[in-house]
This record gives structure tokens, C-alpha cells and sequence, in this order.
């Protein structure tokens, strides 16, 4: 049972759908097979445990649920509007064999505000035993691994160079996927135990910095995320180009900088970032937008409800397709041209796989472009020496406990991943927490 898009809500940006119903959400919960095994619970990246959350709801014990889901997962309320669901804990629902997969997400999400809105204790606030450990960075990965290491008896600093935790969740995602209540409530759970936050409190990964770190604090846990958005160059210099990363963190804070109204707006790049782009330009009154891809419409690395969201809000996809030139007057860009494409090779979806078609030039008049083409580490990570064994974009690579090539630095998200799900960042905070426990305990012997 899933609710429908309100595109009206999209608009005002508004939560586009109604959370489920107790009625809804027994209904719902009834429909589980109750799986010894719980194949959703070993798909969820978060070790959230589906299987038993949804157990207790369907036996109403609601708040037991929304107990489930916050000491699993730090971010367990945030995750319940933007996890990727049908691609790890419902595509794993045995049910998936006799009917639709149960709505996984829309329990969670149910589970979590009855909680806040019915008087869940707050979570209590550890008694300090051991070291003190930092985290640069209050992302998901920052967030669960400091949350991990709290209830575990440690003094956890977290630095951020915002005003604001959560990273993507706080400044990317537009608010009518994602609330700021949702978002208060997450961060009231890491408050509630005892972590310690320095706001406005930018850490420079550099070999001087991370050695002071280290004298000071017993460990380190680097999440700092990819931070700078890729363009590409021939865009560069021109006045009504803007990356996707300014653009969503504009919306989501100041939307009426933004003129997009009676506007053409071309998105460029078909992720969820790219979505979200797409439709955030449609609700502030775009005249037409466009979401132009090397992929093609079944290969789209988006989420399905982010492109159902698109198709609600009218977006024209342009998938299978490459910019080939730009037409400008002064420094404004007024018209693109493009080709389409085919991959070379099958399964590598980089622009040196492309091969343009002959024949298919297309020409776009545009009043704005956004790229929303992916991310990459700040300048002074890529600079950091004793971290450059690195894998992919210039991203950290660590072993299987998150530990770097630094005694008592480890490293975790999407400077890690190269970029993947919010959830999935949840989980490797979570598994770097344990390893920073087990080497500050055998530090100690």
C-alpha cells in the first residue's frame, strides 16, 4: 500500500505524501511472512532490521518499533523517506513471489513519527568510560559512527564546517522528499547521547592537522564526503550555469533567490541528484525542464519514485543523449546542441564509452542549466600524501575495517564509496565504529 504523489504539495514544498495510517500501516504489516531468515533485514546496508520492526508493529507494538529502528540506525527517521528500499530490504521480500513487496519504507517512516508524536523516551545518555575519538565531518557516516562509539562509553567530538549536521540530508535533498522535523528528530537522538559538536569547524585533511587530531583524540574518523561538484568544461565562465549542489541548497534555503520561473531549464546528469534537480526547477514554476543523460531511460541510475516524481511533475527526458556544443549571447547560454548516443562497450557508463549517432542532432533553446553530473574530494584531501592510495576519483581506500594506511585514522562514505546511498554510508559509520573500538581496545592492552 503505498500513497500517491501530490504534485500540489510538490509545489509548495510540502511532504508530497501522507505518512501511512495506523489503520494502513496493520494492514500493511499484516501482510508479512514473518521469514525466520528475514531477507530484508540482511539487505538493509544499516542493519536498520526490518524483519523486526515490522514484526512488532504487526503485533502493535509501535513504539517498540520506533525504539527498533532508532538503535539500529542513527538516521532511521531520515532513511525512511529517502532509502532506496526497493532496491535492498523490498526487493528482497519474499512476498515479492505472490504479490507486490511490502512498503518496507512507508512502516518505517509510520513507525518513527508514531514515536516522536506518542512520547518515545528519549535515548539514554551513556556514561563516559574510555577515550576520547574525533569525526571530521557530520554526514551520515560522521553521524552513525559517532552515535556507535557513544553508546559504547566514548567522548565523541564530531567537527563540521556547517552550521547544520546530516550533509546531503540537511542541504541536498528538497524538503518535500524530506522535512526538517524529520531531520531535527534524527539529530535530537545524537544529542540525547551525549556527543559532542563543534559547529563552524572546518578540519583541513592535511598531514598537520590529522597528527594534532590524533595527539589530542585517541582516533579519527574521516566523513567528509565528496564536497566538490564535477562540471563539465565546456560550461565553465558562463553567468546562468549552475552546479546542482548550489541550486538544491538554494531551494531548500533561500528558494526565492532562485528565478527559475517561465524559465527552460536544462538538468544535465540522470542520478537521484539529477531528479531532484529536475523537479525542484519544475516546482518553482519552470516553463519547461529538461533531464538530459547518457543513459537511456531503463539505465538511469535514479531512484524509481524519484523519476515516478519527475514524470509527475512533468519533466521531458532527453535520455540516450550528449551536449556536443554550446550557442551563447555574451555570457549566457541560450541554446544547446546535442547527439545521441550508444554505449561501445556494454555495462561502462562513462562518456569515454560513448559513441555519438549520426544522423540525431537535437538543439535546445535554454534559459538556465544545472549540472548535476557527480562529485569529487576537495583540493587539499587529493593533496593529502599519506592518504593517497587511493582508488577511483582520487577517494580514500581502507581495508576491511575502515582503518587507512595512518595508525588510528579511519574513513568511511562517500570519500570512500566514490558516492553511494545515504543508507549504505549509515552502515559503514556503524562497521568503523566496532573497528575503532577494537583497535583502541588493543591499543590499551
Amino acid at each position: 500500500m503505498r500513497k500517491k504523489i501530490d504534485p500540489n504539495n510538490i509545489e509548495q514544498f510540502k511532504a508530497m505524501q501522507e505518512s501511512l495510517s495506523l489503520q494502513d500501516a496493520m494492514q500493511e504489516a499484516d501482510r508479512c511472512l514473518l521469514c525466520h531468515d528475514a531477507p530484508c533485514s540482511q539487505a538493509c546496508p544499516a542493519g536498520t532490521d526490518p524483519g523486526k520492526f515490522i514484526r512488532q508493529i504487526k503485533f502493535e507494538n509501535y513504539k517498540g518499533a520506533a525504539r527498533t529502528i532508532r538503535n539500529n540506525n542513527p538516521l532511521g527517521a531520515i532513511c525512511s523517506l529517502v532509502c532506496p528500499t526497493e532496491k535492498l530490504c523490498e526487493k528482497n521480500c519474499s512476498i515479492k513471489a505472490l504479490e507486490e513487496p511490502i512498503n518496507i519504507r512507508g512502516l518505517q517512516c509510520f513507525a518513527c513519527t508514531y514515536g516522536k508524536e506518542n512520547g518515545l523516551e528519549p535515548l539514554p545518555k551513556p556514561v563516559i568510560t574510555k577515550s576520547k575519538v574525533a569525526i571530521v565531518g557530520a554526514g551520515p557516516a560522521g553521524i552513525s559512527c559517532a552515535a556507535e562509539l557513544a553508546k559504547m562509553g566514548y567522548a565523541v567530538t564530531i567537527f563540521e564546517k556547517e552550521t547544520a549536521i546530516c550533509g546531503v540530508a540537511k542541504w541536498g535533498i528538497p524538503s518535500y522528499r524530506l522535512s526538517e522535523e524529520l531531520i531535527a528528530q534524527d539529530v535530537q537522538n545524537l544529542l540525547d547521547l551525549g556527543v559532542n559538536i563543534k559547529y563552524n569547524s572546518p578540519v583541513e585533511i592535511n598531514e598537520i592537522n590529522i597528527n594534532k587530531l590524533i595527539e589530542e583524540y585517541r582516533a579519527v574518523f574521516i566523513g567528509v564526503g565528496l564536497t566538490v561538484p564535477s562540471e563539465l568544461p565546456f560550461l565553465k565562465g558562463y553567468a546562468n550555469v549552475i552546479n546542482s549542489t548550489v541550486f538544491l541548497r538554494t531551494a531548500r534555503t533561500e528558494r526565492n533567490k532562485l528565478k527559475i520561473k517561465d524559465k527552460i531549464v536544462a538538468v544535465i546528469g540522470g542520478g537521484s541528484v539529477a531528479m531532484d534537480a529536475a523537479t525542484t526547477a519544475a516546482a518553482l514554476g519552470a516553463k519547461k525542464v529538461y533531464a538530459i543523460s547518457l543513459e537511456s531511460l531503463a539505465e538511469l541510475p535514479a531512484d524509481s519514485e524519484e523519476i515516478d516524481i519527475a514524470h509527475t511533475m512533468h519533466i521531458i527526458f532527453k535520455p540516450s543523449s550528449q551536449i556536443t556544443e554550446v550557442f551563447a549571447n555574451g555570457n549566457l547560454i541560450t541554446e544547446i546542441k546535442g547527439k545521441e548516443i550508444e554505449w561501445i562497450k556494454p555495462n561502462d557508463f562513462t562518456p569515454n564509452n560513448v559513441r555519438q549517432i549520426a544522423g540525431t542532432d537535437f538543439n535546445l533553446n535554454v534559459d538556465v542549466i544545472i549540472q548535476a553530473i557527480g562529485s569529487q574530494p576537495s583540493s587539499e584531501l587529493k593533496q593529502f600524501t599519506k592518504l593517497q592510495k587511493v582508488v577511483g576519483k582520487n577517494i580514500i581506500n581502507v581495508d576491511n575495517r575502515y582503518a587507512t594506511n595512518i595508525p588510528g585514522v579511519f574513513a568511511g562514505g562517500d570519500i570512500v564509496n566514490g558516492g553511494a546511498t545515504l543508507v549504505k554510508a549509515v552502515g559503514e559509520g556503524k562497521a568503523a565504529a566496532q573497528s575503532i573500538n577494537n583497535y583502541l581496545t588493543n591499543l590499551a592492552k
